[in-house]
């Protein structure tokens, strides 16, 4: 019998990431067929070139071509240095790879790593993550939820925010990439702290350390690890105790944090001379005594609030459950505070052209747990009007956000200034 529930188990789950697989293609299809959007273009240029451009360089060109990168910005003596980290390069690598061999197979001109049947694999690489994160999600959800709520919730947080613009519209983008790898760590912590060991650490400690090389503000989601089930000043003496006294896991997590981000300093090291290296130059935090914490909820240039709305229902269940002490409220509140202040401190506090607020996708599998609860006690109540109108509510989000996905120009949020009157742009039929 229990060999047949696991078996049951197994199979629902793969059912799931196949619907969810599917309907990413899907929609892929239907965008590039109404936006007739060039596969280059579709992948390539800006913030995706420089997260890609680790990959050709590295299997393909001579390594002394790291030191003039195409996408960078100018160093020393004629050299040029890339901004991005090259997480998301390495979590590309796989399916990179696979595209070389695919266009070698079939006799396909390579074009030294820029071919379509390279950035094509792009778009595959950042639907399997979706995927990955979505079943994550899913089951971070199922313990605590039951099956409608935890299926309800992840797919809301897919096609209800601009997780779904970042998957299929600009896969080439960090976003999708964080976003499965801190779902698989949120996942991960509560197995280490029922069973710590070797194992279970490494589960643990993976996903967040290549999830802080892709952003190294995703370093913020550490703090789960620490506080996960804290509920005061005593179960925080306790916890420091405990790990305290596993200090060979926790000096293990060091150990793989630092040879995950070996390449990046290799990188560093042969451009600068130096290991480690704030490829950012000038740009830093000029508003850190000032954060725009408006600008990032509720700006009328991708306000988290305004462009994902699921987003403010989950925030209030939030609140309320951090005043309860429950579901690891207080500590994921604190997460959220943390990472939208450092966001407000950013020299470009809107993260410029943007599908709504795209820095906080990665934060997604923490708000999922909190908007879960606000859907279970929705529907566990007994009031057929507050089902029916929530129900509405959340299929106007979803209709809302893929709309959107659709209207968005980059140019024109690049070139135009915005303000509340371009927002009804997104309901403006042609």
């Amino acid at each position: 019998m229990k060999i047949r529930n696991r078996t049951l188990k197994v199979s629902r789950i793969t059912q799931i990431a196949l619907i969810f697989a599917l309907a990413g293609l899907l929609s892929s299809v239907a965008h590039r067929n109404i936006k007739t959007v060039n596969v280059r273009h579709f992948v390539m240029g800006s913030d995706m070139q420089g997260y890609y451009q680790y990959l050709p360089t590295f299997f393909l060109h001579d390594w002394n071509d790291f030191e003039r990168l195409p996408y960078a910005k100018p160093y020393e003596d004629g050299k040029t240095l890339n901004v991005y980290t090259c997480g998301v390069a390495i979590m590309q690598a796989p399916f990179f790879l696979a595209a070389h061999v695919t266009a070698l197979f079939f006799q396909i001109d390579t074009q030294k790593g820029y071919s379509n049947i390279h950035f094509s694999f792009v778009f595959i690489a950042a639907l399997f993550y979706g995927t990955l994160g979505f079943v994550f999600v899913y089951k971070i959800l199922k313990r605590l939820f039951p099956e409608r709520e935890s299926l309800v919730t992840a797919a809301l947080l897919f096609f209800g925010t601009n997780l779904y613009y970042y998957t299929i519209f600009s896969p080439g983008m960090s976003h999708v990439y964080s976003f499965a790898l801190i779902a698989m760590y949120v996942y991960y912590v509560p197995i280490f702290y029922k069973n710590p060991g070797f194992t279970s650490t490494l589960k643990l400690i993976l996903p967040l350390a290549l999830a802080t090389l892709i952003r190294p503000t995703n370093l913020i989601a550490g703090l789960y690890f620490i506080f996960y089930g804290v509920g005061g000043w005593k179960d925080c003496k306790e916890r420091f105790k405990f790990l305290a006294a596993r200090w060979k896991y926790i000096l293990m997590m060091l150990l793989v944090g630092i040879i995950v981000f070996v390449p990046q300093m290799a990188y560093w090291y042969k451009v600068t001379g130096n290991i480690f290296v704030y490829s950012y130059q000038s740009e830093g935090f000029p508003y850190i005594m000032s954060p725009r914490i408006i600008t990032v909820l509720f700006g009328a240039r991708n306000g988290w609030y305004l462009y994902t709305p699921l987003m403010f229902v989950a925030s209030l269940s939030l609140i309320y459950l951090a005043v309860k002490r429950q579901l690891d409220g207080v500590v994921i509140l604190f997460i959220m505070a943390i990472i939208i202040y450092i966001n407000g401190s950013w020299w470009a506090p809107t993260f410029s052209a943007a599908v709504g607020y795209r820095a906080l996708i990665e934060f997604l599998p923490f708000m999922a747990i909190h908007l879960a609860f606000f859907i279970r006690w929705v529907y566990n109540s007994g009031y057929k009007l507050l089902k029916t109108s929530t129900t509405i509510l959340l299929l106007f989000f979803v209709v809302y956000n893929i709309l959107f996905s659709f209207k968005y120009n980059t140019w024109q949020w690049w070139d135009s200034p915005w303000d509340w009157n371009n927002i009804l742009h997104i309901f403006r039929i042609p």
